[in-house]
């Protein structure tokens, strides 16, 4: 597994939530739960999430509609963003929805050591994410729990400037977001 240097602990996994997805995500993906917990890394951007509490509360607003229809929710961005596992792609996608677009991640270790290897290039290029780093410079970082969400969001004419980012709750900002703009279909 790839060692993710600047992992911050929030809290424990749960032992039911590693039994009940155990066999429904990768292993680098419980090695991460076991090793870590749920926290951010990737300079706060990226956070390990409970599936099971996004599973629940997203249902299909997820999106996915293609292959075999599973899409596991295992992180989040700063920047309100979904990253699930999807076992017929064998790899992760990023649900990027202030954009309304989709974006494949790569396998785990693969996504993993590139955040590692190239940082912010990389989660510029994946994530469009030059705005985070400006809105915890100006506003401080968000909690676990929240990100920074565009209000108005750019798809309902909002200018999509830094200026406009505003803390929310990520659960129910992404909710709000796909009851507004409908869900990414990949």
């Amino acid at each position: 597994m790839v060692e993710i240097a600047d992992f911050v602990p929030h809290a424990p996994v749960e032992p039911e939530v590693i039994a009940a997805y155990r066999e429904r995500v990768p292993a680098e993906i419980v090695e991460i739960w076991d090793t870590y917990g749920y926290g951010t890394f990737a300079h706060g951007f990226l956070r390990v999430i409970n599936p099971a509490v996004y599973e629940a509360e997203l249902g299909d607003r997820i999106g996915k509609t293609q292959g075999d229809g599973v899409a596991i929710p295992v992180m989040v961005t700063g920047l309100g963003d979904l990253i699930t596992w999807e076992p017929s792609l064998g790899g992760l996608v990023g649900l990027i929805f202030r954009e309304n677009r989709g974006v494949g991640l790569g396998d785990v270790d693969s996504f993993l050591l590139l955040t590692e290897a190239v940082g912010l290039d990389h989660l510029a290029a994946e994530f469009n994410w030059g705005v985070f780093p400006e809105a915890v410079a100006t506003q401080g970082a968000p909690d676990f729990d929240e990100s920074f969400i565009f209000v108005p969001l750019p798809s309902l004419g909002g200018p999509g400037t830094v200026d406009t980012l505003q803390k929310r709750p990520t659960l129910s900002a992404i909710q709000m977001m796909v009851d507004l703009q409908g869900p990414i279909g990949h």
